[in-house]
């Protein structure tokens, strides 16, 4: 996870810039994931292979570029997604991210953009993924509000 906030910086200037994430960065984050998977394992293998499967329709149908799919399939990874809700919870978190990216972009420029660099969206659905996946649930907020009274 650290790897992850170290290179978010450099890749989403690069992303930004150039409409493209050079993979020297998606190398050294590949290598120190790689090194903690090897450490600590690997919790669901069936759930890194759902992602490699969403991650290559995602690249076929909404042409998404292979530097944004090979970092969301790194972030899967760093994360470590247990379930299939949670994958499905992050790659909300990310979709989420790019509408409010989109919608600020279209904003500033009166226009619709051509391209759209996912390596920030990427980045600020995960820190929104951790943020939110260990809360309580609404209801359980709900039920702790009516029967505190």
């Amino acid at each position: 996870m650290a790897a992850l906030a170290l290179f978010a910086i450099p890749m989403c200037f690069a992303d930004w810039r150039y409409r493209r994430i050079p993979n020297i960065y998606l190398i050294f984050l590949a290598y120190s994931i790689f090194i903690e998977r090897t450490l600590f394992g690997v919790v669901s293998i069936s759930v890194l292979a759902w992602a490699c499967l969403i991650a290559v329709v995602a690249n076929l149908l909404l042409k998404i570029g292979m530097g944004d799919v090979k970092l969301l399939l790194l972030a899967v990874l760093a994360l470590d997604v247990d379930k299939i809700s949670n994958l499905l919870v992050f790659l909300t978190c990310v979709y989420v991210c790019s509408l409010a990216q989109i919608a600020l972009m279209l904003g500033i420029k009166l226009r619709i953009p051509q391209s759209v660099p996912l390596a920030f969206a990427i980045f600020i659905g995960t820190a929104l993924y951790l943020g939110a996946k260990d809360t309580a649930y609404l209801q359980e907020y709900a039920d702790a509000l009516v029967n505190s009274w």
